[in-house]
């Protein structure tokens, strides 16, 4: 492809402009896969008395702009409230703290790391 000098800046930008839509393209794709993972995750490993937190898991698109784009994995509606409290433990009617019950944190944890690798290998 030949390029006139004065169209160089140009060519470049568009060049530029066409790698990252194909880079966002491929994070949007990465991230998806990601948060349903987590969502899973959080699914198998949350507390189950009824069994219906654990089953509110879900994943959404959060944020997302031009050089910015979010997931998040969340506990539907009513479970969502119950979250704080099995992660960091209450205070009990009664007395006492109840134990914490860390499932969202190491979750957490995994999803950053699969996101890092998933983008390393495929970036």
């Amino acid at each position: 492809m030949a390029v006139k000098i004065g169209d160089l800046a140009k060519a470049v930008m568009k060049e530029l402009d066409d790698y990252g839509v194909a880079v966002g393209l491929e994070v949007e794709k990465v991230s998806k896969e990601v948060a349903e993972d987590t969502a899973k995750m959080l699914n198998k490993t949350s507390p189950k008395l009824t069994g219906d937190y654990a089953a509110s898991w879900t994943y959404g698109t959060g944020e997302t702009k031009r050089t910015k784009h979010t997931m998040v994995v969340h506990a539907e509606k009513p479970e969502y409230a119950l979250t704080h409290l099995l992660e960091k433990g209450h205070q009990k009617r009664s007395g006492g703290r109840t134990k914490a019950i860390v499932h969202i944190a190491t979750a957490e944890e995994a999803a950053v790391d699969e996101l890092e690798k998933e983008l390393r290998t495929r970036l």
